[in-house]
Protein backbone atom coordinates (compact mmCIF):
# COMPACT_ATOMS: atom_id res chain seq x y z
CA UNK A 1 0.00 0.00 0.00
CA UNK A 2 3.11 2.33 0.66
CA UNK A 3 4.30 1.69 -2.32
CA UNK A 4 1.19 2.57 -4.28
CA UNK A 5 0.94 5.92 -2.50
CA UNK A 6 4.65 6.58 -3.40
CA UNK A 7 4.38 5.88 -6.92
CA UNK A 8 1.08 7.86 -6.71
CA UNK A 9 2.57 10.49 -5.49
CA UNK A 10 5.83 10.62 -7.60
CA UNK A 11 2.89 10.50 -10.95
CA UNK A 12 0.98 13.62 -9.41
CA UNK A 13 4.01 15.32 -9.01
CA UNK A 14 5.33 14.86 -12.37
CA UNK A 15 2.60 15.76 -13.99
CA UNK A 16 2.14 19.06 -11.83
CA UNK A 17 5.59 19.80 -13.35
CA UNK A 18 4.92 18.98 -17.11
CA UNK A 19 1.67 21.27 -16.88
CA UNK A 20 3.78 24.22 -15.30
CA UNK A 21 6.29 23.97 -17.84
CA UNK A 22 4.13 23.73 -20.96
CA UNK A 23 1.91 26.93 -19.51
CA UNK A 24 5.17 28.81 -19.03
CA UNK A 25 6.74 29.95 -22.31
CA UNK A 26 9.76 32.55 -22.47
CA UNK A 27 9.18 35.28 -25.15
CA UNK A 28 12.16 37.61 -23.91
CA UNK A 29 9.53 40.23 -22.47
CA UNK A 30 7.83 40.42 -26.49
CA UNK A 31 4.68 40.21 -28.23
CA UNK A 32 3.65 40.51 -31.94
CA UNK A 33 1.42 43.31 -32.92
CA UNK A 34 0.21 41.92 -36.51
CA UNK A 35 -1.07 44.65 -39.13
CA UNK A 36 -3.01 44.30 -41.93
CA UNK A 37 -3.50 46.39 -44.97
CA UNK A 38 -7.63 46.24 -46.18
CA UNK A 39 -7.37 48.36 -48.30
CA UNK A 40 -7.99 48.22 -52.15
CA UNK A 41 -5.18 50.05 -53.82
CA UNK A 42 -3.11 51.97 -50.93
CA UNK A 43 0.65 50.61 -50.24
CA UNK A 44 0.66 51.49 -46.60
CA UNK A 45 4.49 52.50 -44.65
CA UNK A 46 4.59 50.82 -40.95
CA UNK A 47 5.90 53.51 -38.82
CA UNK A 48 6.15 51.96 -35.15
CA UNK A 49 7.83 54.54 -32.31
CA UNK A 50 9.21 56.70 -35.30
CA UNK A 51 10.97 53.88 -37.02
CA UNK A 52 9.66 52.71 -40.69
CA UNK A 53 9.38 48.90 -40.74
CA UNK A 54 8.75 48.63 -44.83
CA UNK A 55 5.52 48.65 -46.25
CA UNK A 56 1.90 46.62 -46.78
CA UNK A 57 0.96 46.42 -50.18
CA UNK A 58 -2.92 45.70 -50.33
CA UNK A 59 -4.28 42.61 -48.65
CA UNK A 60 -0.65 42.37 -47.06
CA UNK A 61 -0.21 41.70 -43.38
CA UNK A 62 3.06 41.80 -40.95
CA UNK A 63 3.69 40.39 -37.76
CA UNK A 64 6.30 42.85 -36.21
CA UNK A 65 8.01 41.59 -32.46
CA UNK A 66 8.23 44.30 -30.03
CA UNK A 67 9.20 44.74 -26.86
CA UNK A 68 6.32 44.45 -24.20
CA UNK A 69 5.19 48.30 -23.22
CA UNK A 70 3.25 51.17 -25.06
CA UNK A 71 4.02 51.70 -28.70
CA UNK A 72 3.29 54.09 -31.10
CA UNK A 73 2.17 52.80 -34.43
CA UNK A 74 0.71 54.56 -37.69
CA UNK A 75 -0.12 52.96 -41.29
CA UNK A 76 0.38 56.05 -43.60
CA UNK A 77 -0.53 55.80 -47.40
CA UNK A 78 2.05 56.78 -49.48
CA UNK A 79 0.24 55.84 -53.19
CA UNK A 80 -3.40 55.92 -53.28
CA UNK A 81 -5.12 56.36 -49.90
CA UNK A 82 -4.28 58.49 -46.45
CA UNK A 83 -3.74 55.16 -44.34
CA UNK A 84 -5.35 55.65 -41.39
CA UNK A 85 -4.43 57.78 -37.97
CA UNK A 86 -1.62 57.17 -35.69
CA UNK A 87 -2.53 55.00 -32.19
CA UNK A 88 -1.37 53.43 -29.54
CA UNK A 89 -0.94 49.96 -28.80
CA UNK A 90 -0.02 48.15 -25.35
CA UNK A 91 2.14 44.84 -26.52
CA UNK A 92 1.76 42.15 -24.14
CA UNK A 93 4.72 39.78 -23.63
CA UNK A 94 3.83 36.56 -25.46
CA UNK A 95 0.32 38.40 -27.11
CA UNK A 96 -0.45 39.23 -30.48
CA UNK A 97 -2.48 42.81 -31.04
CA UNK A 98 -4.17 43.01 -34.45
CA UNK A 99 -5.11 46.11 -36.19
CA UNK A 100 -6.27 46.63 -39.53
CA UNK A 101 -6.52 49.95 -41.80
CA UNK A 102 -9.04 50.28 -44.81
CA UNK A 103 -7.87 53.67 -46.08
Amino acid sequence: MKKLLSISSLILTFSILTIMLSCKSDCGGKGDLKLTNKSINTVQRIMIDGVNYGTLDPGESEIISLPAGEHEFQQVGISGGSGCSSAKVIIIECETQGFSCSN
